[in-house]
């Protein structure tokens, strides 16, 4: 056995249907520096009618990007599952399964990794300074900054459309307190019994990110058929989560994805920028946007109904435990 792979189990489940055939879902590409004018018309339909977009113009060194992913596979893919496993902030299956029970382990693994400096995810484990792991981590600093930066400047165009406050705009959005998250998606040996990454929708505000030039994996459900998103270079894929969907009243979508496993000859790495609100942060749409869908909640409650959710029943509710009108 390999033994850098972490101990999946052997799916037992039929085949999947993939629906194969189905073309691949054509998505909107925003210029980041147009988006408070000329594309913030773009932005608003995208986020209306599908949840997700690719931004290009972003600003983010195509360097970076590529050594970021390029030592992420490599660490995840060299080292010892025992070695890895040591590390701050590695996981393997679900970011969940270490203190909680899912219904599905999915076929990844990766790096958790919170921007706030000092958090124990950010340190480095047991090792010396030329094991890759420090350096890994500075890397996914320095990429948090830009993430960052790009989250504030969608966010503060789509504040301004929905006409919230300025105390709403800031704490809506606490853009240097997410975290980041570098997947692995090692080759599996029955690729189509079981998924890289199960259906769900994102708890954040929005999410951004950065997957390889040429590999592809990810799929997003429209219409009620899950199609393809094609790796495009140089851009980033912005998805809305479910924060963005309630501060909305439901206007804007939180789009619902998965991601494939990865097939026996070959593997995916991707990083994936979450950005949340601040804990305490009372979510509600503005008046007159979305006819009080959702009750208000803070995020601190609805992440400790998600975790509540999962370890009651193996899966995130989401949503629709705070409908306006849910009985609790």
């Amino acid at each position: 056995m390999d033994p850098s792979c972490p101990p999946f189990p052997q799916p037992e489940a039929p085949p999947l249907q993939l629906q194969p055939g189905l073309p691949g879902l054509e998505l909107p590409t925003l210029d980041l520096e147009r988006i408070g004018g000329e594309d913030r018309a773009a932005l608003v339909a995208a986020c209306r009618d599908l949840g997700v977009f690719r931004v290009v113009n972003h600003g983010v060194p195509g360097e970076l990007r590529g050594r970021l992913l390029e030592l992420g596979k490599q660490l995840l893919g060299r080292d010892t599952f025992e070695l890895k496993k040591a590390q701050p902030g590695y996981f393997w299956g679900t970011a969940a399964l270490k203190s909680l029970r899912v219904k599905e382990v999915n076929w990844l693994e990766g790096l958790h990794v919170d921007l706030v400096p000092g958090s124990s995810s950010s340190q480095v484990g047991d090792g010396d300074d030329d094991d890759g792991w420090i350096r890994i981590r500075e890397l996914m600093a320095e990429y948090g900054d830009h993430m960052a930066r790009i989250a504030r400047k969608l966010f503060d165009a789509l504040a301004a459309e929905l006409g919230l406050d300025h105390h709403q705009a800031v704490s809506y959005l606490a853009e240097r307190q997410g975290f980041l998250r570098l997947y692995r998606y090692p080759p599996c040996p029955s690729s189509a019994s079981c998924l890289g990454m199960e259906p769900h929708t994102d708890s954040s505000v929005l999410s951004i990110i950065l997957g390889e030039d040429n590999v592809g994996g990810l799929q997003v459900l429209r219409d009620g058929a899950w199609r393809d998103v094609s790796p495009a270079p140089g851009e980033l894929l912005v998805n809305l989560g479910d924060m963005m969907t309630a501060i909305s009243g439901g206007s804007y979508q939180s789009v619902r994805h998965r991601v494939l496993a990865s097939r026996p000859s070959t593997e995916r790495v991707s990083c994936c920028y979450f950005a949340f609100p601040q804990e305490d942060a009372v979510v509600e749409a503005p008046s007159g946007i979305g006819c009080g869908v959702y009750r208000p909640f803070s995020y601190r409650e609805f992440r400790e109904q998600v975790q509540a959710d999962i370890k009651a029943v193996g899966t995130k509710v989401g949503l629709s435990r705070f409908y306006a009108t849910a009985t609790r």
